[in-house]
């Protein structure tokens, strides 16, 4: 502008002495005035249009800036993040990334134009450093944040899977708790004629000779299994009843009905079995 200023005067001075309009000196002096002012012109237009590029691409960072807040919120939350969450952070991770290229291809441009020897484009290097430098760490910060989530799905896999290894762990353990339970409570018995019990050697003896029971060869699997808790009253469909198997006095009865019919009942549930799990019973 100042090289213009000074034109202008020479071509005034030249002008007030004489009349040399017409003259070469004065044309040249006009086109190197007018060479400038374009020059100057364009200059201005180009700062004007790097300007509105920086502008938007600040914009731009601006966007990104929000957009890590949120990922980064999403990321310090404890637990797995539900889909909404989940989608609501890709998208912004796209959208970074989207804006981040836009604003490379922008930095680019604007690194070569002030380059440029213009003074009105060359005092806009200080403000494109900065961009540039935002640039660099926007792009650090984005691999960081898919780092602390990558970091985070790990985590919460493990979790799952220590959480499927505990259920399973805690399924083992309340299916042995309610076999014990179960053989805990569990009970076997059986009624049935002398002949009847002697066929599956439960009892033994005969004529002349004691009657007793046999432990270790009876038939198991001719007992009934009960549960001790819920079975209490067995009827014999037998007017007359003999138990066989070792039980504390006190704890059971023989009950008539108006039948004729017995039905044994037990009085003290836990004392009864407490001396064996095998009731038998020999009617008649």
């Amino acid at each position: 502008m100042k090289k213009i200023g000074i034109l202008f005067f020479v071509v005034g001075l030249i002008v007030s002495c004489t009349n040399v309009r017409e003259s070469k000196e004065y044309k040249e002096l006009q086109a190197q005035r007018d060479s400038l002012l374009q020059q100057s012109a364009g200059s201005e237009a180009e700062a004007a249009e790097m300007m509105a590029v920086i502008s938007e691409v600040e914009e731009n960072f601006a966007k990104i800036r929000e957009a890590e807040k949120y990922i980064s919120t999403q990321s310090a939350q404890s637990g797995e993040m539900n889909q909404a969450t989940r989608d609501k952070v890709k998208d912004n991770f796209e959208m970074i990334n989207e804006i981040l290229q836009r604003n490379k291809k922008q930095l680019d441009e604007l690194n070569r134009k002030s380059s440029s020897s213009n003074k009105e484009v060359a005092s806009l290097k200080n403000t494109i450093n900065r961009l540039n430098n935002e640039m660099k760490e926007s792009s650090a910060r984005l691999v960081e944040l898919q780092e602390q989530l990558a970091q985070k799905d790990e985590q919460i896999m493990q979790l799952s899977q220590d959480i499927a290894s505990l259920a399973r762990e805690s399924e083992t353990q309340s299916a042995t708790i309610q076999e014990q339970d179960r053989s805990l409570h569990t009970a076997y018995y059986v009624f049935g004629t002398a002949n009847e019990l002697k066929d599956q050697k439960i009892l033994s003896g005969g004529f002349l000779q004691q009657t007793r029971v046999l432990q270790d060869t009876f038939n198991k699997d001719y007992f009934l299994k009960i549960d001790i808790r819920e079975v209490t009253e067995i009827p014999l469909y037998a007017s007359r009843g003999k138990l066989w198997s070792t039980h504390p006095e006190g704890t059971y009865e023989f009950v008539k009905g108006s039948d004729g019919k017995l039905t044994f009942q037990i009085t003290d549930t836990q004392r009864f079995w407490s001396l064996t799990k095998y009731l038998i019973i020999e009617v008649n």
